[in-house]
């Protein structure tokens, strides 16, 4: 015992340096071939339920399809409709913010009850929101549901945790269908709710009770099948030990400065005017909060929030940004395309979730291959860089989508989804295996924060990109009544502001292509190795003693 505890001990504080910089130092520690693993019933139950945690993530996301709805029902005033932007940023800026710390903590402690305890407080912040009678109280429905998704976002890292490295691709590629599918469901049904609704109550609430009973039955699935063993940077520690390690200095900084800069740029253009003193103060205090972050975990501590072994190899920081970038596409177009087809095509609910159906098809069965050619190929860069090229094109070309051209959306939103389904399978498990395994938790989940950073400050610009333009075409008085609904949009002048929006995705997205190339690749890390067993044997036995 004494001796495992050595190795234990040697592996949590190897220095950065003695990791090589490279993939293959990672592999030599983790590869086991002398210990042959069997994946069992086990490991394919886990895998399902916690794939439902990754969906309940993703469908949380739905309900932004009918935000419009949602505001027209409970707004009271203009100052209300005004806080429309924070539904969707509610539920983001908490994920983004406490994802991170949820990563590093279930790293030492264990995932199993962040995910469960997620899922439960992700049924009371949907009931919340369901049940709201005002703007206000529906925010708060999504700041709840956002921790939820902090919590549920870990699940990324457990699903890899228990398959060997050689198949993570495929597992992920499962899980990423899965939370696609619903999303898929969710939509339709969200639209189905809306228009189902004849007696004036919102039928969008409904949306929000169906992703609470999701959330309700994913906290007990993963209770009941899902028991790995204790991680291993908690191994041989006792709790006092872990919690005193804890980085509570980066946290509060991470948190309060993500916190700041989300709320500046949540204001901005819309509450306030961007060069107004709350907006530069908040923007000013996130900057330097993330600045003075950066510094405190690059020379004051070593197993921070951002662990210094994290940065083993180049790949951590340019999948960082990937992800960021990624996350401006995945979460920026999934509002603002909705919202485009409401200006431009149809005001029906259930029509707008049909246009919407061929994108998010396509890169929901687009998952399952992605992840089948890494595991086969066990290269991912090419595939990556060729599908950000796609997604440039076709989002390039979504810019010549006018109300008459309604096939060309059809058609270009179809391609271009194709090439999201790479983009959200293959980053995270190049991710992870980019990374020492004990790991996995942090850099998941700092990923994920990075989709949701990406998404809010894509929101934010492609929203004032269009605001801006709009409001050129048609004079600042009639956009502002058609922002907060009280006017219909000018139909020619919406399709040419929208323009601007998808050259402004196609740039940023060709920008991520160009970082993409410099990624090394993983596969001398597609071995053996299993981090958390589930199945009974020699490698489970070693995790548990």
């Amino acid at each position: 015992m004494d001796e495992d505890k050595h190795e234990i001990s040697q592996v949590e504080h190897h220095d950065v340096h003695n990791l090589q910089h490279s993939i293959t130092a990672l592999a030599e520690q983790e590869d086991e071939p002398q210990t042959p693993y069997q994946l069992g019933w086990k490991t394919i139950l886990a895998l399902l339920t916690l794939s439902m945690a990754n969906v309940c993530a993703a469908l949380s996301n739905t309900t932004n399809t009918t935000i419009k709805f949602q505001v027209a029902s409970v707004a009271r005033s203009q100052a209300d409709a005004a806080l429309a932007s924070w539904i969707a940023n509610g539920n983001f800026l908490l994920t983004l913010a406490m994802g991170p710390v949820f990563g590093s903590l279930s790293d030492r402690l264990g995932k199993k009850w962040f995910l469960v305890c997620g899922a439960l407080i992700g049924v009371v912040g949907s009931c919340i929101s369901g049940s709201a009678d005002k703007i206000t109280h529906i925010i708060a429905g999504n700041v709840l549901t956002g921790i939820a998704n902090a919590g549920c976002i870990v699940s990324i890292s457990c699903i890899q945790e228990i398959m060997p490295n050689k198949l993570r691709p495929w597992a992920m590629g499962v899980s990423q269908a899965m939370a696609s599918s619903f999303v898929v469901l969710g939509t339709f049904l969200a639209a189905a709710f809306v228009r189902a609704d004849t007696g004036g109550a919102g039928g969008w609430r409904w949306a929000y009770y169906f992703n609470g009973i999701i959330y309700g039955v994913t906290a007990v699935a993963i209770a009941v099948t899902y028991f790995p063993p204790r991680p291993l940077l908690g191994r041989h520690h006792v709790l006092k030990e872990i919690i005193s390690g804890v980085d509570y200095i980066g946290i509060l900084t991470l948190s309060g400065s993500f916190a700041s800069l989300i709320v500046g740029l949540t204001w901005g253009g819309s509450t306030y005017a961007w060069d107004s003193p709350q907006v530069i103060a908040t923007l000013t205090c996130g900057c330097v909060g993330l600045v003075l972050f950066g510094l405190y975990e690059a020379f004051v501590v070593k197993e921070g929030i951002l662990d210094h072994r994290l940065f083993s190899t180049v790949n951590f920081p340019i999948l960082l940004f990937v992800c960021t970038i990624d996350g401006m596409l995945l979460l920026g177009v999934n509002v603002l395309y909705a919202q485009e087809i409401f200006d431009l095509f149809s005001q029906n609910a259930v029509r707008i979730a049909v246009i919407l159906s061929p994108y998010l098809i396509t890169s929901t069965f687009g998952c399952i291959p992605a992840g089948w050619i890494m595991a086969s190929t066990r290269s991912y860069r090419g595939l990556l860089v060729g599908a950000l090229f796609w997604c440039s094109l076709f989002t390039g070309l979504m810019s010549l989508v006018t109300s008459d051209r309604l096939t060309w959306a059809y058609a270009f939103s179809t391609l271009f989804g194709i090439g999201t389904a790479v983009t959200t399978t293959i980053p995270i498990v190049a991710l992870a295996l980019s990374v020492p395994s004990f790991l996995i938790g942090t850099a998941a989940t700092i990923s994920v924060s990075c989709r949701a950073l990406g998404g809010i400050i894509g929101i934010t610009i492609f929203t004032a990109i269009y605001n801006n333009q709009y409001a050129a075409y048609v004079g600042p008085e009639l956009a502002a009544l058609t922002a907060n609904n009280l006017a219909p949009v000018v139909v020619a002048e919406s399709q040419r502001a929208w323009h601007y929006v998808w050259i402004a995705v196609a740039c940023l997205v060709a920008v991520n292509g160009v970082a993409a190339c410099f990624l090394k690749g993983v596969k001398p890390m597609m071995n053996e190795h299993v981090e958390s067993a589930l199945e009974s044997g020699k490698v489970r036995e070693a995790q548990l003693s």
